[in-house]
């Protein structure tokens, strides 16, 4: 699978990313907290980040079909790199809240950008291997950034920021280099890039997903904004601590995901969107009771492994269900969904966090467990109509792929 040189561009291009991203994960919180940044600026960036990254998603993905994935991926890598720096050259606490909701806008346009570009490359049958694949390079990411972040940060903390800049720049390099497009006309574009109604971007299977990834982001609401505090004030554990924990999750993940998207691509998704989602119930819960920070830590190995049987199943399904000529937008409403429950979880945390550390991560378990339940039923209700995946790319004009109710993928002649 890694022979397709889109697969192999992206992926290592988004692990360059996320390392940066990463680097400043187990630093951010504290470093505005040593600027005098109170509980409720914190709150306040993770939010603006949130809701800056929501607003701009659909438009960038809009942005992505007309324009072209690399070129927006480009501009998104090079407005991080730059907003990065400024971490350095302010101390005043609102201003992180201002500089975290550019970062949101200049980070909604990468991602989408991204799964479209596998979307394009890669047969629908063959999708959740190729998210597998995208997931362990992710992940990857977040096992070196935190892990880097937290050993750098010990000498202080803009060396985190800078490293955060430095691999930034490594994934534009890999951007240009290594991703090649055809380059389409403005004829060729504007007969591609063509309306989509609501109902086709809301339609069953795409709903379904929607409702999943906001339950899936409140925890990335929570992670955000206080889970340096939690580990730190809480639970006793140094910043390089913090930054182990996240490599305890990823390492597991790295290893599990291209499995987890084989068995997506031949068991049917919703089945392993249900039960792999289900699971991590309750993980949240035992999170909240936790007095050790060595639990905590050792849980995380187990979340990555669980998590990581499931999003290749909904990652295939949300680039399946897509269509050629939207499938940035999608990828967009998606990341948008998940976002909206980022900032759930973000703001709600902040106010459970308020009243005892150990009520947000239950409550996110309980509403993640009803996302579950209910985006898993309704991809399930999809697959049995046949209607997941909608449209295989017609390549070469001949077949389309459907899935029946097993979630088998069957070729279908196309008239």
């Amino acid at each position: 699978m890694l022979r397709n040189r889109t697969l192999l561009a992206v992926s290592l291009a988004v692990c360059a990313a996320f390392t940066g991203i990463g680097m400043v994960v187990p630093v951010r919180v504290l470093y505005a907290e040593s600027r005098g940044a109170s509980l409720a600026i914190i709150g306040a960036m993770a939010s603006s980040y949130l809701v800056s990254n929501f607003l701009f998603q659909y438009p960038s993905g809009w942005l992505a079909d007309r324009w072209g994935r690399k070129p927006v991926m480009i501009l998104s890598l090079s407005a991080q790199a730059v907003l990065s720096a400024v971490y350095l050259l302010i101390s005043d606490p609102v201003l992180f809240v201002i500089l975290r909701f550019a970062e949101g806008a200049a980070a909604a346009a990468f991602l989408p950008s991204a799964r479209a570009l596998i979307t394009d490359a890669i047969p629908s049958e063959k999708r959740g291997e190729a998210f597998g694949i995208f997931s362990a390079f992710f992940n990857a990411g977040f096992l070196l950034g935190p892990a880097l972040g937290g050993l750098l940060a010990a000498t202080g903390y803009a060396s985190a920021f800078i490293g955060a800049v430095v691999f930034r720049l490594v994934a534009i390099v890999l951007v240009i280099t290594m991703i090649h497009v055809k380059t389409r006309g403005k004829q060729e574009t504007r007969e591609e890039v063509k309306p989509a109604s609501v109902k086709t971007l809301f339609k069953l299977p795409l709903a379904g997903a929607y409702i999943l990834a906001f339950g899936d982001y409140l925890f990335v609401g929570f992670d955000i904004s206080l889970t340096a505090l939690w580990l730190h004030d809480h639970l006793g554990a140094p910043i390089a601590l913090i930054g182990i924990a996240y490599v305890v999750f990823s390492i597991p993940s790295i290893i599990t995901s291209p499995f987890g998207g084989r068995i997506a691509d031949r068991r049917r998704r919703s089945t392993l969107i249900l039960v792999f989602g289900l699971l991590q119930v309750p993980l949240y819960i035992i999170y909240g009771l936790a007095n050790s920070v060595l639990l905590v830590i050792a849980l995380f190995g187990v979340h990555g492994v669980v998590y990581s049987l499931a999003q290749p199943a909904v990652d295939a399904h949300v680039a399946s269900s897509s269509f050629a000529g939207a499938r940035a937008r999608i990828q967009g409403l998606y990341s948008a969904f998940g976002l909206a429950g980022g900032f759930v979880g973000a703001s709600g945390s902040s106010l459970l966090y308020g009243l005892s550390f150990r009520l947000p991560l239950p409550a996110i378990g309980l509403v993640f467990g009803i996302c579950v339940l209910v985006g898993g039923i309704m991809i399930r209700i999809s697959e049995a109509r046949r209607k997941t995946p909608a449209r295989a790319d017609k390549r070469d004009g001949e077949q389309e792929v459907i899935t029946t109710s097993r979630g088998q993928l069957l070729p279908e002649k196309i008239e």
